[in-house]
């Protein structure tokens, strides 16, 4: 009975000691990404203390593969969009995120909020519908949006329109969303 509790004893240290090594490096990952955030961004330290909570919230939701993977979106999105509300950025990023590849989703977000003057937010849901209603089925729908919404800007019509004209296309047999463009 000794030499099992003995046993059980070195199996529980062992555990500690691993999870233990696991905290530590998972600190150390979570300060390396922020460092990064900061060197991107150009943040003060006071700016940072707010973005502590929002990479922790965003990891813990699963949004990216890592904390630098969440610090360089969040990067991205502060670098690329006119926001400045942590808040904010952080709902942006995390559409970025669940949309496409970031940089492309944050550009064309841009185009859309730039043309059309709408919030970022509106943005993002409507090339989430447009995908989810197959406007990138040929992965052409975010290059469409960067090219041709100032043409459809200049016809004085809006974002909606804009991609109502991208559905009743596709809907009619269009191959492709460039194409109508």
């Amino acid at each position: 009975i000794a030499n099992l509790i003995a046993e059980g004893i070195k199996k529980l240290s062992s555990e500690f000691v691993d999870l233990a090594k696991q905290a530590v490096n998972f600190k150390a990952e979570f300060e390396s990404a922020m460092n990064t955030l900061q060197v991107q961004t150009g943040m003060s330290s006071k700016e940072m203390e707010k973005y502590n909570g929002i990479m922790k919230e965003m990891y813990n939701k699963n949004y990216g593969e890592s904390f630098d993977d969440i610090a360089q979106s969040i990067a991205t999105v502060a670098q690329n969009s006119k926001e400045v509300d942590p808040a904010k950025i952080q709902e942006l990023t995390e559409g970025a995120l669940t949309l496409f590849e970031v940089n492309e989703t944050m550009r064309a977000a841009n185009m859309l909020m730039d043309q059309f003057g709408i919030s970022g937010e509106e943005a993002y849901n409507l090339i989430a519908q447009g995908a989810q209603n197959g406007l990138n089925k040929n992965g052409d729908l975010l290059d469409t949006i960067n090219e041709y919404a100032v043409h459809f800007k200049q016809t004085g019509r809006g974002a909606e329109d804009f991609f109502n004209m991208l559905e009743n296309g596709a809907e009619e047999g269009t191959f492709s969303v460039d194409k109508l463009g």
